[in-house]
């Protein structure tokens, strides 16, 4: 794209807080996300002239050329008006929520739906919003989106969202360039001050200066990741033991209904997806899954603690599970701790996506667990299978990408000569 030329886009909420969060991830994507289906919105104007209550409603709407796609967690119905509800699991209002208010009640009001309040909801407070008082900022990051230019993307900042970004292996290769201290991962801001303060500015003064006040173990490490960094290579910080055949287990959760709607089985190389096809299946499919993860032998292999920190909540509900649930927790392997406290790569996030796609595994789909949420909401509003097989997809990615971490921990193991 060049010059002031602009392209029509799809633009979701979510695609709103992304270039709010990282403008750079949204520049370089910008034509991929072009291509993604919007969903039918003809049941929602079917229900809205019934005047029904309906979640996950899907309007679109025009604005500077481009197409806005509301689907907020619900609308209901107001007199002759429209209330429109936004559930969130925040302890405290967020200024991000005016907003997401006025983006979903300019599309509806653009279609002739009259919206008399936003509602924010969440298990710790109730607000009413009134959209209409963000509508010159949504007007204003609309334009800005609209005219981010592609070929000139910012320089890139870590964030939160690097974790799932398929961009990370570049943006460290320009931190790197750059020497910046921020391609260092886990150097939190105490220990950076400390390097700071010292006159270690950079990542080749990590490797030249004498650093005090830190303990030699730690620097030792660092300097094992900034050459990794520098060189573009794998290290291995110290040694441990072969991890053995297991099953590779990944969860799909519901950030506002505390829901676990997809477990997704790894084993002997053949994929096994426990799903929910509602809220009150989770039960049923989370007791199936812990009968079949009995019957398997191994180590139960995950990346970071959410899977087993989710098992432990599933049981704390449901306590009559907690016999065969026992049987198996000894069996987790969190993948991530092993990786981190033994390996140094040329990447500044060590989440699941970063390091797997540094060793050559390739996604499916470009999802993230939000926008697979999201997939699965609509596969259960409308059936339509598509959305389901793409889901299918991207978490039997997950636990691909699972066993490839834990096949190539294998292999550093025995390198003397470092890999890359």
């Amino acid at each position: 794209m060049n010059g002031g030329e602009v392209m029509n886009e799809n633009i979701w909420f979510d695609d709103v807080e992304q270039f709010l969060v990282c403008p750079r991830r949204y520049c370089i994507e910008k034509t991929s996300r072009n291509y993604e289906r919007i969903p039918d919105e003809q049941k929602t104007r079917e229900l809205m002239k019934l005047k029904f209550s309906i979640e996950k409603p899907v309007i679109s709407a025009d604005l500077f050329g481009n197409t806005l796609i509301s689907s907020p967690d619900a609308i209901v119905p107001h007199g002759e008006m429209w209330k429109i509800l936004m559930k969130k699991t925040a302890k405290r209002f967020k200024k991000k929520y005016l907003l997401e208010a006025a983006f979903h009640g300019y599309v509806f009001s653009s279609n002739g739906y009259i919206i008399s309040q936003v509602i924010v909801e969440s298990p710790y407070f109730r607000a009413s919003i009134d959209w209409k008082e963000g509508i010159p900022h949504l007007f204003s990051v609309i334009e800005n989106i609209v005219y981010s230019q592609m070929d000139d993307p910012p320089v890139p900042k870590p964030v939160s969202q690097c974790k799932t970004c398929r961009h990370v292996l570049e943006c460290t290769k320009i931190l790197v360039k750059e020497g910046s201290l921020l391609a260092i991962h886990g150097l939190n801001s105490k220990l950076k001050m400390k390097l700071i303060e010292q006159g270690v500015t950079d990542l080749p003064d990590i490797l030249s200066k004498d650093i005090d006040y830190i303990s030699i173990d730690t620097v030792e490490k660092l300097r094992k990741k900034v050459t990794a960094l520098l060189e573009d290579k794998v290290l291995v910080i110290s040694q441990y033991d072969r991890l053995e055949e297991g099953v590779f287990l990944d969860i799909e959760s519901h950030p506002l209904k505390d829901f676990d709607y997809l477990f997704g089985v790894l084993v002997d190389d053949k994929y096994i997806p426990y799903l929910c096809e509602s809220i009150e299946d989770e039960y049923r499919v989370f007791g199936e899954l812990l009968d079949f993860l009995d019957r398997t032998s191994g180590p139960i292999y995950h990346y970071c603690p959410y899977e087993p920190s989710r098992f432990s909540s599933l049981v704390n509900r449901w306590s009559d599970l907690g016999t065969v649930y026992r049987k198996i927790k000894t069996r987790f392997v969190d993948v991530y701790q092993i990786l981190v406290k033994h390996i140094a790569l040329p990447l500044f996030t060590y989440s699941l996506k970063s390091v797997a796609r540094f060793l050559g595994y390739q996604w499916r789909t470009n999802l993230d667990g939000l926008r697979a949420s999201r997939y699965y909401q609509l596969w259960l509003s409308t059936r339509d299978q598509e959305y389901l097989d793409i889901l299918l997809e991207y978490n039997e990615d997950d636990t691909r990408a699972t066993k490839l971490v834990v096949e190539k921990l294998n292999y550093f193991r025995n390198q003397k000569v470092i890999y890359r």
